[in-house]
């Protein structure tokens, strides 16, 4: 691989702390690797792989990272055959520290657990498993907080004797604050004390910050009050206005000198005195800045506005009145904390559970002292480790941080971070990006000395015209107070292959569209989904790039729409179905509400407690092969009591050997752990093999892991552990899915910004730009803040309550966090782009919104950073960011005044468009008044004839929308479901072993699988691929006589082999439906292809079969339709002819050709 001059100035640095600023797509996780291959194989001083700490976020990174690391090693052996050191390293590996944070930490405090009061036998948990233990220690810290009656007072603030729900929930809040920080009761100690110290709002940090806040302010509307002036004097025809323009500039500058260096007293007093005088008519007026004045002075009295009621909101005096009726009451709270800290760290320790946050708080008293020393275990283990690398940087906090330092060495030289603040999107999980911004402002740029910094800008992901539609935009919009980063050099992207020659000439581009309506998603989904029809019909010409240095038409799985929040994908999944596009959504939201997790964990309650007759009719339903009818008759049997007993009482057929069946599972729960109990289950009910034969199968088999693992976590006492985890997780928002975001073959993607982090679309689809920022967490009673503490109303009296300085501070503080954050998701969401991004938006007065934006523009065109962080969605920072665009002279089109023109390196590869609402004529209203009408007799006879009209495409009701190629080719035959385990004693039927025996071709290392079959039969066993029913029904010969057949022979020669490659494709509905003709209607067929191979220019299928007693005449006729169904949509899909189709026979022993007509 090919090393851009930065990447290899950050993999050759040595000497100091390092610290890689890598943009999106720019090739980081290469780099990671590529510093760490060359610490291993280097000549002078190479390291071992054990003695490296390597930090990445997420489990799946770090197994990523190792296997990368794994493959770069054998690279090097193969150019050195003969090197012991390297086969070292690559055994070495293995036991490198390569994971998250949490797991090394876990490690830590589980090897020196004696040198903390813990238990050594202690587990982790997460929040659901803990949620009782939470309540239990908080109910209890509260009735004890209630004996204080400073902490009763602040509880009356906000539940005035009524209720103690706020008081709880700060509680909560701050025991939530305090697991990132590193010395917990510290930070509580400067919460109080912030509160207790006797000092003027001036000497504080809530008075430094607000005064900040205010120079912030006054400095932007001098700016509009300068700018306003400035267009007036050179506009010639508006002499009248510049008194009162002039008047405006003076009094914006009294504001900032005041807010600058005037006593705070004396600010509230310029504030009180502002006043704006009126602007005198202009007869007459023929030009185009009378409107844009206007427009700019509302924007600055409303910016002043702003600071004098939400920035300088009391007098010194009044604030030193809060702070002494406040201060007992933060001691209180604070001691109550405290109180709920110890209680739940109590009940933690008795059941043996521990927080994530738990342990790396232990991890980091075994390395540091709370006055910042290191601890004689620290002195020893930064010594144990030559290098220590974190990756994604940006969403470390401050605990995490101050464990890195603690295992470096004690100069920090051997520490190197890499990440992108630009893509900081976690502070919802307290990552702090302060972290990473400190480091980036503080470390000399890379050549200097001491630690050290180094850009990586070269995007290798997006072609050059979607760079050039993000750096647009970021470049106007993003900025150190608006994003946390300043978008320029180093920091905005270059294109990673240099010219558009590089890219073969291919540039994508980017399309921005104004969906003119009345604000909500409807429009814009429907417009949406006709746009990407319109993209992936071939007819279009639009391409994508194939990977390979071509292009190719885009297909529908090429799209993926990206939106904050999952409140609307309904609305865009059912307007791409209405446009007949397959579609996916990425819900990802509560594990047990998966359908096929729901039916297992009615079976954990139902062995918990067979009492629960809904419970139990699901495991029936779903597991157990009845029908509702069957369940109704067993009901009408026996009435009366449970449906359990009623159940138990059936004496023969089905119901008795069902309930045979769930006795032998209730002895199993009440002698085996959890694990154990699950691993029992999906033996006797085959459900991870059910699950992994249906559609999305990979999926399903995951989310039963998944469960059992949930289960296995939360039952250490049993399955009464899991049903209240289980309670605790719905009650709370349910268990968390995956942690990224999942796709499906064929289909158009939708998913939420944060599920895209790490992924890749050839279109990205940024939908709802215009829906408002969420700021509903800035608006609460009582706010934390790193730096600033906490701020609280206070009750005047009997009366309602109100803001106080440290409130305002703190709020402020947080909406700049929050508005750089949402600055930084919508990078992310842009940056997911490979060949073309879309930024969609639906106004409802595009022109009034406009004009509003346009004057918030300098004579430059600049954008102000105050004017952006306040401003209401991405939306606006979009179209400020694209008036002035050369390709965007509609936008500018439709405002009154001039705005200036930015010229941009690939104009042309961004389009912008309004799409107009579709016509639609009201219907005039009914006149009032009018007398009646005598009957029409002709109107009645043309309403029943119009009335018993029938529709022409009444056939295709009876058609279904999609269905797959197995029932399609064989709509004759009758289909058997499957049976649950404990339904047979004798073994898998004859489908059920085809089944198993494609499971194993499908999983097999083919390779290994060739030479021993037995031997990959047992690994897939231990690695839980197979259940021990299938693995002991595999035909073991007949899988060798296939691994030596010419059949295998060309599998191994074909330059790609694709395995299970799923489908989807349409054919006339007249195909299901002979009625349905001429319709024109088409019906979506779903298949799964068993083997295509590809060769060069052409493809071929291969299909597996395991029927007994057929010949290879009738399994060519019963095939024959479905591979050719196979061979017309793997050719549409892979733009390559299909030459050969054939079924493999296992029964029969041989290769059977099929006619491709």
């Amino acid at each position: 691989m090919q090393f851009t001059k930065d990447q290899r100035a950050a993999i050759d640095h040595e000497g100091s702390a390092l610290l890689v600023s890598a943009a999106a797509g720019s090739g980081k996780t290469a780099v990671l690797v590529e510093r760490a291959a060359r610490l291993l194989v280097r000549d002078k001083d190479p390291v071992p792989a054990d003695k490296l700490l390597i930090v990445t976020f997420t489990r799946a990174a770090a197994a990523s990272l190792r296997a990368k690391l794994a493959a770069r090693l054998a690279e090097e052996q193969l150019k050195h055959p003969g090197s012991a050191w390297l086969r070292r390293q690559r055994m070495l590996l293995q036991r490198a520290s390569i994971g998250t944070i949490d797991s090394f930490c876990l490690q830590l405090v589980q090897t020196h657990f004696g040198k903390l009061d813990i238990p050594p036998d202690f587990s982790t948990a997460d929040g659901p498993q803990l949620a009782r233990l939470r309540a239990e220690a908080l109910a209890a810290a509260l009735e004890n907080a209630y004996t204080d009656p400073d902490f009763c007072a602040f509880a009356d603030l906000y539940g005035k004797g009524r209720s103690d729900k706020q008081a709880a929930r700060v509680l909560e809040q701050l025991y939530d604050f305090l697991s990132s920080m590193p010395f917990p009761d510290a930070s509580l100690d400067k919460l109080a004390a912030d509160w207790a110290a006797d000092l003027p709002l001036d000497a504080t940090e809530w008075g430094k910050a607000l005064r900040a806040e205010g120079a912030r302010g006054a400095k932007c509307a001098l700016a509009l009050a300068l700018e306003n002036l400035a267009e007036a004097q050179a506009d010639g025809e508006l002499g009248n206005y510049l008194p009162a323009l002039q008047s405006d500039v003076a009094a914006a500058q009294a504001v900032e000198a005041a807010v600058a260096s005037a006593p705070w007293n004396d600010i509230l007093d310029a504030f009180r005195t502002l006043s704006y005088q009126p602007l005198k008519a202009v007869r007459g007026y023929k030009g185009c800045h009378m409107e844009r004045i206007k427009a700019r002075r509302d924007v600055l009295k409303k910016t002043l506005a702003r600071l004098q009621d939400t920035v300088f909101v009391c007098t010194g005096e009044e604030f030193a009145a809060d702070r002494a009726a406040a201060a007992p009451m933060v001691a209180a709270l604070v001691k109550a904390e405290r109180d709920f800290i110890a209680r739940f760290w109590q009940a933690k320790c008795e059941e043996k559970l521990l927080e994530f946050s738990d342990v790396e708080h232990l991890a980091l008293r075994l390395l540091q002292t709370p006055e910042g020393a290191r601890t004689e275990l620290a002195d020893q283990l930064w010594r144990e480790y030559a290098a220590v690398m974190v990756d994604e940087y940006q969403d470390t906090n401050a605990l995490q941080d101050a464990l890195y330092a603690a295992l470096a060495a004690p100069g920090g030289e051997d520490l190197f971070f890499v990440g992108d603040l630009k893509q900081s999107i976690y502070r919802f999980r307290q990552a702090d990006p302060e972290v990473f911004r400190d480091k980036l402002a503080r470390y000399a740029p890379h050549g200097g000395t001491g630690p050290q910094k180094v850009f990586l800008d070269a995007n290798f992901r997006s072609a050059p015209g979607v760079i050039d539609g993000v750096n647009a935009i970021f470049e106007a919009v993003m900025s150190d107070e608006v994003g946390g980063v300043d978008y320029g050099p180093g920091e905005k992207l270059a294109p990673g292959l240099g010219g558009l020659a590089a890219y073969g000439g291919y540039a994508g581009g980017c399309e921005v569209h104004v969906v003119e309506g009345d604000g909500g998603p409807a429009a814009e989904a429907a417009f949406i989904a006709r746009r990407i029809r319109e993209l992936a019909d071939p007819a279009s010409n639009f391409t994508v790039r194939d990977g390979r240095g071509g292009e190719r038409p885009a297909a529908y799985e090429d799209f993926c729409i990206l939106t904050r929040s999952r409140s609307n994908f309904d609305v865009y999944a059912d307007a791409l179905e209405a446009e007949g596009i397959p579609v996916y959504v990425d819900r990802a939201e509560n594990l047990l509400d998966a359908p096929e997790v729901r039916v297992l964990a009615s079976l954990v309650r139902v062995l918990d407690n067979p009492s629960q007759d809904v419970h139990l009719a699901a495991v029936m339903l779903g597991l157990g092969g009845f029908e509702p009818d069957d369940l109704v008759r067993l009901r009408t049997a026996q009435p009366a009591g449970s449906f359990y007993g009623a159940v138990s009482a059936a004496a023969e057929g089905k119901a008795a050997a069902f309930m045979d069946w769930l006795r032998t599972l209730q002895r199993l729960a009440q002698t085996l752990p959890v694990d154990r109990l699950m691993e029992e289950i999906f033996l006797r009910t085959g459900c991870l093999a059910a699950a992994g034969a249906m559609e999305e199968g990979q999926t399903r088999r995951q989310n039963l892991r998944r469960f059992a693992a949930f289960a296995a976590d939360c039952g250490k006492n049993g399955l009464a552990g899991v049903v209240r985890a289980m309670d605790a997780a719905l009650a709370g928002g349910g268990v968390p899915g995956p942690e990224q975001g999942q796709s499906r073959p064929g289909c158009v993607s939708i998913m939420t910004v944060h599920r895209s982090k790490g992924l890749e679309f050839p279109v990205v689809v940024a939908a709802g730009l215009d829906r408002p920022f969420n700021r509903e967490d800035l608006i609460a009673p009582v706010v934390l803040h790193p730096r600033l503490g906490l701020g609280l109303t206070l009750r005047a009296g009997t009366g309602g309550t109100y803001t106080t300085a440290p409130l305002r501070a703190v709020q402020a503080a947080q909406t700049a966090d929050a508005v750089s954050e949402e600055m930084r998701v919508f990078y992310v969401a842009a940056t997911r782009a490979k060949d073309k991004l879309l930024l969609t938006m639906s106004l409802k007065n595009p022109l009034g919104t406009l004009e509003r934006l346009a004057a918030q523009l300098t004579a430059a065109g600049r954008c102000q950073p105050y004017l952006l962080q306040h401003c209401a969605s991405r939306a606006d920072w979009v179209l400020l960011a694209l008036l002035t665009h050369p390709s965007a002279g509609c936008l500018r089109g439709l405002v009154n005044a001039p705005v200036p023109v930015h010229p941009r390196p690939l104009a042309g590869t961004l389009t912008v468009d309004f799409q107009q609402p579709a016509d639609a004529q009201p219907a005039p209203a009914a006149a009032a008044g009018l007398p009646a009408a005598a009957p029409d007799v002709g109107l009645a006879a043309a309403l029943a004839a119009r009335l018993g009209w029938n529709s022409p495409r009444a056939a295709l009701q009876t058609v279904p929308a999609k269905v797959s190629v197995t029932a399609l080719a064989h709509t004759g035959e009758e289909l058997i479901p499957a049976r649950p385990a404990f339904m047979y004693k004798e073994g898998l039927t004859g489908a059920e072993q085809g089944s198993a025996l494609h499971a194993f071709l499908q999983h097999a290392d083919l390779a290994a699988a060739a030479k021993d079959p037995e031997g990959e039969g047992r690994r897939q066993l231990e690695a839980k691929l197979l259940t021990a029913e299938q693995h002991h029904s595999l035909p073991w010969k007949a899988l060798r006589a296939f691994f030596e057949s010419d059949a295998f022979a060309r599998v191994q020669a074909a330059q790609r082999v694709l395995r299970e490659y799923a489908f989807i494709t349409s054919i006339p509905a007249e195909k299901l439906s002979p009625e349905a003709a001429g319709a024109g209607a088409r019906v979506l067929v779903q298949g799964v292809a068993d083997v295509v191979l590809e060769f060069g220019d052409r493809l071929e299928i291969l299909d597996y079969k395991t029927d007994r007693g057929k010949s290879g005449e009738e399994l060519t006729k019963a095939y024959a339709a479905q591979l050719r169904m196979y061979a017309e949509a793997v050719a549409r899909r892979l733009a390559k002819p299909v030459k050969k189709l054939t079924l493999y026979s296992f029964a029969l022993g041989r290769e059977i050709d099929v006619p491709l007509k």
